[in-house]
C-alpha cells in the first residue's frame, strides 16, 4: 500500500514541474523569438512479483522538458533591422568575450561603434565585403565608417532642342556637373553656335575649376546639322559620339585627381549611340522652338556617406548613400545543427551550441537547407496561450488526482491502524 503513497506523491512532484514548464510558457508568449518547452513523463517501475505478469509501478517521473523549435508567427515591423527567418536556422551573435550564441531573435539595430547589434549589445555576425565585393570571411558586420567611392565621370549626353530659326552667331549652353577621381565636381559647359550655314551648329566644350573655364583640346570644333525634319545628323565624324579631350585642364587640377576614362583626359560625349560607350544617347532636336535643354546626363559621382539600408531575403545589406549610389556591405549569416534539440537555452532567446547539439553548420540564408530572411518582421513566441490553457488544465486534474491517491492512501492507513482498538 505504501507503494500508491509514493505513486501520489511523484504525481504530484511531476504534475508541479508540469505546471512550471506552462507557466514559463505562458510567461513569454510576447517574447520575441522565444522557443516554448515541453514536459515528457516518464513511469517509474520499482518491483516485479512473481514475474512480468506482476510489475507494479512506483509512479511517475519527469525524464526531460524538451524544447520546441517550431517556427513562430511574423509580426511586421517599421524597422529595416527587425528580421525573422523563414525556414530553419538561426541568427549568430557574439558577446563582449567572444562566445558565439545563438538566436531566433532578430530585433538587431545599429548600436555603440556602428555594430549591428541585438537586444542584449551582442554584435550580430555575418559575411564581410569590401567596395561591394563577398568577401566570404565572417565577422561582426559593422556599419560605421562605410562611404560610397566617388568615380570620375567618363560619359555624357545632352538632350536639346537648338532652334532652327536662330541667328548666325547666336549662342545657347548646355551645362552639367561632373566629376573628377576625388569627386570633386565641375562644370561641363557645351557651347552651340549658329553658323551662317542652314540648321548647322558650331560646338566648343568646356570645363570649369574654381571658376576658370577650360576648353577642351579636341580640335576642330564638333559640327552638328540638322536634316529638314528637325532629326539631328551627325558629323563628328559621321555617326561616331564626340571624346572630348582635356589634357590642358588636367594642369589646374590637385595632382591626385584625374578625369576621364582612367585617367586619359578623354570625355565621351554620347550622341550618336556608339556601341562602345554605355550611356544612351539623348535627343537632340532642330525644331523651330525656343532653344532649350530637355535632359543632362552623365556617370560619376562624388563621395557619398550611408544614409539609409534594405535587407534582401537572401540576407545581404545595401546600402544606401547620399551621392545616390547604392552598394553590397555585408550579408547576414544563418547556422544550424545536426541536433537543434541538443542546444541550450541561455535566456534572452539565445541558445549555445553542446556536445549533443553538434558544431554550427554556417551559411547564407536560403542555402545548405537554411531559411531566408524577412525583413522589417520579428518571430514572436511558439508558445501559443490556448495550448498551454488546455495543458493546465490536464496538469491540475492531474494534480488533483494525483492528492487523492494521497489522501486516500492515508485514510486506508488510518484504518489499518485502527484494526486494534
Amino acid at each position: 500500500m505504501s507503494s500508491s503513497l509514493w505513486s501520489g506523491i511523484s504525481g504530484l512532484n511531476a504534475s508541479g514541474r508540469q505546471m512550471d514548464v506552462i507557466g514559463n510558457n505562458i510567461a513569454n508568449v510576447n517574447t520575441v523569438g522565444f522557443k516554448a518547452g515541453a514536459t515528457v513523463f516518464g513511469d517509474i517501475l520499482s518491483q516485479s512479483i512473481s514475474g512480468s505478469s506482476m510489475q507494479i509501478g512506483r509512479g511517475v517521473g519527469v525524464t526531460g522538458v524538451p524544447t520546441l523549435f517550431g517556427q513562430g508567427s511574423f509580426s511586421s515591423t517599421q524597422s529595416v533591422t527587425d528580421l525573422a527567418i523563414d525556414g530553419e536556422g538561426f541568427f549568430m551573435v557574439n558577446n563582449s568575450d567572444g562566445a558565439t550564441y545563438y538566436t531566433r531573435a532578430g530585433m538587431f539595430n545599429m548600436g555603440e561603434g556602428g555594430y549591428l547589434r541585438d537586444v542584449n549589445g551582442y554584435k550580430v555576425q555575418g559575411y564581410l565585403y569590401e567596395a561591394g565585393v563577398n568577401t566570404n570571411a565572417i565577422g561582426d558586420i559593422s556599419l560605421s565608417g562605410i562611404q560610397s567611392d566617388p568615380s570620375a565621370t567618363e560619359e555624357f549626353s545632352i538632350g536639346a532642342n537648338l532652334d532652327s530659326e536662330a541667328l548666325a552667331g547666336d549662342i545657347f549652353i548646355s551645362a552639367q556637373t561632373i566629376y573628377d577621381s576625388l569627386g570633386g565636381a565641375h562644370t561641363l559647359k557645351i557651347e552651340f553656335t549658329k553658323t551662317a550655314n542652314a540648321r548647322e551648329w558650331e560646338c566648343h566644350a568646356y570645363l570649369e575649376q574654381d571658376g576658370v573655364y577650360t576648353e577642351s583640346d579636341t580640335v576642330p570644333a564638333a559640327t552638328l546639322t540638322f536634316e529638314a525634319d528637325g532629326t539631328l545628323d551627325i558629323t563628328l565624324p559621321a555617326h561616331q559620339d564626340a571624346v572630348l579631350n582635356f589634357n590642358t585642364f588636367q594642369s589646374t587640377l590637385p595632382t591626385e585627381a584625374e578625369i576621364g576614362t582612367g585617367g586619359t583626359n578623354n570625355i565621351t560625349w554620347a550622341i550618336a549611340g556608339d556601341a562602345a560607350t554605355s550611356i544612351a544617347p539623348e535627343i537632340m532636336t532642330g525644331y523651330a522652338s525656343s532653344s532649350s535643354n530637355r535632359s543632362l546626363v552623365s556617370d560619376g559621382w562624388a563621395s557619398g556617406e550611408l544614409q539609409s539600408l534594405s535587407i534582401g531575403n537572401d540576407g545581404v545589406i545595401d546600402g544606401f548613400f547620399t551621392n545616390g549610389q547604392s552598394m553590397a556591405i555585408g550579408q547576414i549569416a544563418l547556422a544550424k545543427f545536426t541536433n537543434t534539440s541538443g542546444l541550450q537555452k541561455m535566456g534572452s532567446s539565445l541558445f549555445a551550441a553542446t556536445v549533443n547539439s553538434g558544431d554550427a553548420l554556417v551559411n547564407k540564408p536560403g542555402a545548405g537547407g537554411l531559411g531566408g530572411i524577412s525583413p522589417n518582421s520579428l518571430e514572436m513566441s511558439n508558445a501559443d496561450i490556448a495550448t498551454e490553457f488546455i495543458n493546465m488544465i490536464t496538469a491540475q486534474k492531474a494534480y488533483q488526482a494525483s492528492a487523492k491517491v494521497v489522501t486516500t492512501t492515508d485514510s486506508m492507513l488510518s484504518e489499518l491502524m485502527n484494526i486494534k482498538r
